[in-house]
């Protein structure tokens, strides 16, 4: 069973599987879009941060871009 307040925000989440993660790692320059660092994203339809957790199996990506190039876009939009 999951404890309530053991379990992590959406927003802690995310930060640990971009930014804090490749901090973890060594790598300043990676995990977040900014100057200077690699431009690996994904876009969701919905924001991760502000849906329901289960919701976000079934949420389509949009768009996906790795080292600065557009390698999926969803041809709907």
């Amino acid at each position: 069973m999951l404890v309530q307040a053991a379990a992590l925000t959406a927003l802690e989440a995310l930060a640990g599987c971009t930014t804090r993660a490749a901090r973890a790692v060594g790598h300043d320059d990676q995990g977040r879009i900014a100057p200077g660092c690699f431009g690996d994203l994904t876009v969701l339809a919905a924001d991760p941060v502000d849906c329901d957790a289960d919701d976000l199996l079934d949420d389509p990506v949009l768009l996906t871009v790795v080292d600065g190039e557009v390698t999926h876009r969803d041809p709907s939009r």
